[in-house]
């Protein structure tokens, strides 16, 4: 369990990453932490990352992602198996509840939106403080169209955008040099995953919201003040939210009645509710 102070000297990490996703040890510890040694900054780091409390960075851009949704199925890990199997296979994962399996694959642009919200710390609201009363619509993450094969291939072999330049340079027989420059070029056409959950990903209750609703813009800021990063996805109308819950019953009881109320209102519509039971990534 780390104590407020780290807990304070990791969320500015977090918001260097979303900055600049390669940004040394030694300009966190000099900017931001509050250690004075830097070994103490290097190992909260490092125990921050093995426990999950920090999970990143990855890059992400709209490269043209598809959305498959499959409902009522009887077993939805052996069907996590098959779909693992497939190359073009990105994202997927077994719920209990409807639906039974979300499956994201290289393909069409059917999803047009996804990010791992940054979230205040401390907090500055809970889940159930959320207000949706100003409407607006999410703005989609625009296809890089101006990027060429070797663009592509550097991001397809930077998502981790620590990686040494020289090790895929080899990889794809090109100078470090080379995949610096194209490196520089698509990153301020990606977004930056990081995840910050204080408790560490293991320690909270996990929900898949899927619903549509006039606020896309105003949920997205409100959970902006959560103290913990949320995961939010858009296609066809559709939001996918992904939330990461404090896991006594009181509050799991207090959150699921808080969306339904929601959607009773109509502030939300066409609500659906999973938990997540496994799930597979080919890019973490």
């Amino acid at each position: 369990m780390h104590n407020i102070h780290q807990l304070e000297s990791l969320h500015s990490f977090l918001q260097a990453y979303q900055e600049n996703p390669r940004i040394s040890t030694r300009e966190l510890h000099r900017k931001y932490s509050h250690y004075r040694n830097r070994r103490s900054t290097t190992s909260l780091i490092r125990e921050a990352k093995r426990n999950n409390v920090l999970m990143g960075p990855r890059l992400w851009c709209n490269s043209g992602c598809d959305v498959e949704i499959y409902e009522q199925i009887d077993d939805p890990l052996s069907l996590l198996e098959e779909v693992k199997q497939r190359e073009e296979v990105t994202y997927a994962t077994a719920l209990i509840g409807d639906p039974s399996l979300i499956c994201f694959k290289n393909g069409a642009s059917v999803l047009t939106y996804a990010e791992a919200i940054t979230p205040s710390f401390p907090a500055k609201k809970t889940i159930t403080d959320i207000s949706l009363e100003e409407e607006g619509k999410l703005k989609p993450d625009p296809y890089p169209d101006e990027w060429n094969d070797i663009d592509w291939a550097v991001f397809h072999n930077m998502r981790n955008p620590t990686s040494s330049f020289v090790k895929v340079g080899r990889k794809l027989g090109i100078s470090w040099h080379t995949v610096k420059n194209h490196y520089e070029k698509i990153v301020k056409d990606c977004k930056t995953w990081i995840l910050f959950l204080p408790e560490g990903y293991d320690h909270y209750r996990q929900v898949y919201l899927l619903f549509k609703t006039e606020y896309e813009n105003n949920l997205r800021k409100d959970l902006q003040k959560l103290d913990r990063t949320s995961l939010m996805y858009k296609f066809n109308d559709t939001i996918l939210l992904h939330l990461f819950m404090d896991e006594t019953y009181y509050h799991l009881h207090q959150y699921y009645r808080f969306f339904f109320e929601f959607n009773k209102k109509g502030i939300i519509h066409d609500l659906r509710v999973s938990i997540p039971v496994e799930g597979y990534s080919a890019i973490w």
